[in-house]
């Protein structure tokens, strides 16, 4: 029952932790609402005694032994209640310093996550640009930290890989090979044959270039390939895939990353496969 009640009134009479105490309206209802029917009570008990004429107006406030010993006697009860308004204002007091208690907490927690997260976000940054300073790359770097940690924000701070990190990268890659392939099994013609002036010829380095820019969330690699002949293109090719795959590890490599092995396994898998 006592339960239902104290339920009753922080439902119906909430407590305010933004404002102080003294400054909760519903701290007045918990203390004023049961000295309010103290007061009605002492009113009804000292109007029945007045009619049943135990109590005369003349008389009954004139301070001595006998009228002291009345009071004490029908104003027990009342009395007694007073210690349910003064039990009210601890409860409530308690409650506003639990509740204030714990929003202080979570507003450190919120605190310490952003700060981890821009933290995170700013040695991932400064890594990346330094790979960036060392390779032929292009990195959005906010596109890719979104995409390489999807629960990282300011108010859940995670460095777990994107689960799907190997499956998006599987279907990249294999639109790229899909590129390559038709490109090699395209006819080979000689721009040359038939033509009197070689002169007017453009520049034989710019004849069956493979190129392809391969975007990866944010991360950019372009893929060109540049040889008149055929037999040399798999070796650049291949050559070009692994700067890809190295550039790609080195970056996983952070120490910021966690939950990565697997993604870089799957990485190394494919340079081997790709010597072999």
């Amino acid at each position: 029952m006592s339960k239902r009640v104290t339920n009753w009134f922080i439902t119906h009479i909430p407590v305010e932790e933004d404002l102080g105490l003294h400054e909760n309206k519903a701290f007045r209802r918990w203390i004023g609402y049961p000295l309010l029917f103290i007061f009605l009570l002492v009113i009804a008990i000292t109007w029945d005694l007045y009619e049943t004429g135990v109590y005369s107006f003349n008389k009954s406030f004139l301070i001595n032994s006998a009228t002291l010993n009345d009071f004490a006697k029908f104003y027990a009860f009342p009395i007694a209640a007073l210690a349910v308004p003064l039990t009210f204002g601890v409860m409530f007091n308690r409650f506003h310093s639990s509740k204030q208690k714990a929003k202080s907490n979570r507003l450190v927690e919120n605190n310490n996550t952003a700060n981890n997260f821009y933290t995170h976000y700013k040695y991932f940054r400064e890594h990346c640009e330094l790979v960036i300073e060392k390779q032929s790359i292009e990195i959005n770097i906010d596109i890719f930290y979104n995409f390489i940690f999807p629960e990282a924000n300011v108010n859940k701070f995670s460095t777990h890989l994107n689960p799907k990190f190997i499956e998006l990268l599987e279907k990249e890659l294999e639109k790229l090979n899909q590129k390559y392939q038709k490109y090699s099994e395209s006819p080979y013609k000689d721009p040359y044959e038939g033509k009197m002036f070689r002169a007017s010829i453009p520049d034989r380095g710019e004849l069956k270039a493979f190129s392809h820019k391969f975007e990866f969330y944010g991360f950019v690699k372009v893929i060109y390939i540049n040889k008149e002949k055929q037999e040399y293109h798999l070796t650049q090719y291949n050559a070009e895939l692994q700067k890809t795959y190295d550039i790609m590890m080195r970056i996983l490599r952070h120490q910021g990353v966690s939950i990565k092995e697997e993604a870089i396994d799957f990485i190394k898998k494919l340079s081997i496969n790709m010597k072999s």
